[in-house]
């Protein structure tokens, strides 16, 4: 038998009054997630299913381009291709391809997507892509360029292989007047590139579901802090 036999109760109700506040802030989170992430869902499906508009030089107003279907009309600047690094498709790494497309009648360019392509067996070897040459016509969807993230050592990418593409970050080591948006494409090109962009499920229903898993956790805790408040 404890020496504190009344001190234990409250530090074991304060314990789980801090266990039921988690889990309910946890549940929020994951509720406003689901939220976020449904909206933008949505957006995206509206997209794919709107009239494109037309991608030119004048258009630098993220807002108005982000999430609409676009079209955009040049030729490509191959010897400008990066490969985006540790994308995964079915369970196979491999790379997403990005290429710039010189706007028509402009020095402008959008990045375009292109699509994924499996890594070759040696890490030190760059994919060979077929590349159509002349004016071409692309089809797709305007996205974000990547958001900052959290890294250790900010460095700039060198080479074919990037890690991340940020806005800043690749005017300035392609030194191209690039629109503000990456266009994924979705129309064919004979080029042998994968493009299944589109989500089959809403990511809210995902979150919804671990905003319930965090509801039940803290009903738990609750339920032990009321049978156990007595016990010393």
């Amino acid at each position: 038998m404890s020496i504190f036999p009344f001190k234990r109760v409250p530090l074991r109700l304060l314990l789980v009054i801090l266990v039921v506040l988690t889990c309910l802030a946890m549940s929020r989170l994951q509720i406003w997630r689901a939220e976020t992430r449904g909206e933008r869902f949505a957006r995206e499906q509206t997209a794919l299913v709107s009239t494109p508009i037309i991608l030119s030089a004048q258009q630098r107003d993220l807002k108005s381009l982000i999430d609409r279907a676009a079209t955009a009309r040049g030729h490509w600047l191959t010897e400008k291709t990066i490969f985006l690094d540790n994308k995964i498709y079915r369970s196979r790494p491999g790379y997403h391809v990005l290429t710039p497309l010189q706007l028509s009648g402009s020095s402008s360019v959008v990045l375009v997507n292109r699509g994924w392509i499996p890594a070759p067996r040696l890490r030190s070897e760059v994919p060979s892509i077929a590349s159509p040459t002349g004016e071409i016509e692309i089809v797709g969807v305007a996205r974000h360029f990547e958001t900052r993230i959290f890294e250790l050592q900010n460095t700039l990418p060198e080479g074919p292989i990037w890690q991340h593409v940020r806005e800043a970050d690749y005017r300035q080591i392609s030194g191209l007047d690039a629109l503000p948006v990456i266009l994924m494409q979705t129309s064919a090109n004979g080029d042998g590139l994968i493009r299944d962009w589109a989500s089959p499920d809403n990511p809210a229903m995902k979150h919804y579901g671990y905003a319930a898993m965090w509801l039940v956790f803290a009903l738990m805790a609750a339920v032990y802090g009321f049978l156990a408040r007595t016990t010393p």
